[in-house]
């Protein structure tokens, strides 16, 4: 059997689908939760870019939603010209899994590349379960709200 190829996490969380998806693919909703890509930011052609808590290094994203699939497919990495799409962020009705109504469930899930070795992917998935837990409280509190969003790229600089 080889190395494990693929993490996923989720976690039940009390806010819209809408309200999620925002806090997934926005900025705004990235630079809150995403250890990886902190302090983020987004140039005019929608380029994410952020700072690698970890090792300081800059990184790159595109954040491609498709609301219809409460989908966010994340291409990342360390050149904005070499983009690869190996994260994704799902938000699903959480009344279609027996939940009650006001409820979603959100999950990461990221692919492990071939060249990755054994300590760079237990961080990351380390951090993945961090981050899932970010986003829930975050959620929770109401920092995905249609509103906070609305708010903070009215006042972006």
């Amino acid at each position: 059997m080889g190395p494990e190829l693929i993490h996923a996490t989720a976690r039940v969380c009390k806010a819209s689908v809408q309200a999620a998806l925002d806090h997934l693919s926005t900025a705004n909703g990235l630079s809150r939760w995403n250890l990886g890509m902190f302090d983020t930011t987004q140039e005019p052609d929608g380029l994410l870019t952020g700072l690698s808590l970890f090792d300081g290094m800059r990184a790159y994203a595109r954040a491609e939603l498709d609301p219809h699939k409460g989908l966010v497919t994340y291409r990342i990495g360390a050149d904005a010209h070499t983009l690869v799409p190996r994260i994704h962020a799902q938000v699903v009705d959480a009344v279609a899994l027996g939940y009650e109504a006001g409820l979603v469930l959100v999950s990461l899930q990221t692919w492990r590349t071939r060249g990755m070795d054994d300590a760079r992917w237990l961080r990351l998935t380390t951090t993945h379960e961090t981050e899932i837990d970010l986003i829930k409280a975050q959620l929770e509190r109401g920092l995905g709200t249609d509103a906070t969003t609305r708010q903070s790229r009215a006042t972006a600089p």
